[in-house]
């Protein structure tokens, strides 16, 4: 899919009255995307480095939210869940490229994600995107009922994955296809005052139905001791960005061997341990850079507490991951 900025217009409710709210935006830091979906508990890490382009588009029709975001770097997000919906996304490429979400490999033309009720955690590599459908809990509850589904429960939901046949998908995918189309070229037809019922009328019992009934281990992606030994690290990493840590060290910690851990980081996020301990880093001090003052921030000081010891080298792997200097980015917050 491939939505073209251009066209893309924005609708706001009419006083309460409206049926259809449409909002687009690009952006060129990942913090817009926080911002305008409001997870409070949100973090949305740049893995690959570049100029971050952004872009996000907005249907809300009736209550259900169709949230369509696309990047051109490797982002990495996780944190807490909007509680009162069921939530579901599907990974979109348009020339290839892996996502990840709790560090299972998605497969996009049948997997089907990112419905349990925890937390939100994926990464996307370069030139990704993914839709999410956010269906209140009594709206969907109530279309499961109907369609005699008692097995799409609090088990099924912890599952978090789950495997649809290929042409399940593509009337999915064909479907959310034609309502953004409609969204960007025909709004005034969305906003007509019987389009939200048949737009839930129609899509909720499309997606609930291509769900299989006869769920079994194929149908699930497997946890393995890989996923957990880097959700392990990660963590580990998460805590010590302002401490002194070693490939060596993290091995010991976690009883596991450099090998191990160096494999695990290669498939899932493309690089090293210590590369990807070095791009938090740079993220961290990034989003300290975008908290500061200009005149009190001591760029020495700060980049030192994240373990950068060489400011000229800081800055070029800085504006390498990022795009501009570290003073660029100083500046623009100042002028915010």
């Amino acid at each position: 899919m491939d939505i073209n900025k251009s066209q893309i217009t924005q609708t706001k409710d009419d006083s309460g009255t409206s049926n259809l709210k449409i909002v687009s935006k690009c952006f060129t830091d990942v913090d817009g995307f926080k911002e305008l979906v409001a997870y409070s508990g949100l973090e949305i890490i740049q893995l690959s480095p570049g100029f971050l382009e952004a872009g996000f588009f907005w249907i809300q029709v009736g209550d259900i939210h169709f949230i369509y975001a696309q990047v051109n770097q490797g982002i990495q997000n996780f944190g807490d869940k909007l509680k009162e919906y069921w939530c579901f996304s599907i990974a979109w490429f348009q020339n290839g490229g892996e996502f990840y979400c709790c560090r299972h490999l998605i497969k996009p033309q049948m997997t089907l994600f990112g419905f349990n009720e925890r937390e939100v955690d994926f990464i996307m590599s370069q030139g990704g995107a993914i839709i999410d459908i956010c269906i209140p809990l009594k709206t969907f509850q109530t279309y499961a009922d109907q369609l005699q589904r008692h097995d799409i429960d609090n088990n099924f939901r912890s599952k978090n994955h789950v495997n649809l046949l290929p042409t399940g998908m593509k009337e999915i995918k064909d479907y959310l296809k034609q309502l953004f189309w409609l969204a960007v070229d025909k709004p005034d037809w969305l906003q007509k005052p019987h389009i939200a019922k048949l737009v839930a009328d129609d899509f909720v019992p499309l997606l609930i139905s291509q769900i299989p009934i006869k769920l079994n281990c194929k149908c699930f992606l497997k946890s393995s001791q890989r996923a957990k030994l880097i959700a392990e690290a990660e963590q580990k990493m998460s805590a010590n960005l302002e401490q002194p840590l070693t490939l060596k060290q993290l091995s010991e910690d976690l009883g596991s061997s450099s090998s191990a851990l160096s494999r695990g980081f290669q498939e899932l996020f493309g690089m090293s341990p210590m590369r990807y301990l070095k791009v938090r880093r740079l993220n961290a001090v990034r989003q300290h850079l975008k908290a500061s003052e200009l005149e009190s921030c001591v760029l020495a000081t700060l980049i030192s507490q994240f373990g950068f010891y060489h400011q000229s080298h800081f800055t070029q792997d800085y504006k390498a991951m990022f795009g501009e200097l570290p003073s660029e980015t100083l500046r623009k917050t100042a002028k915010v």
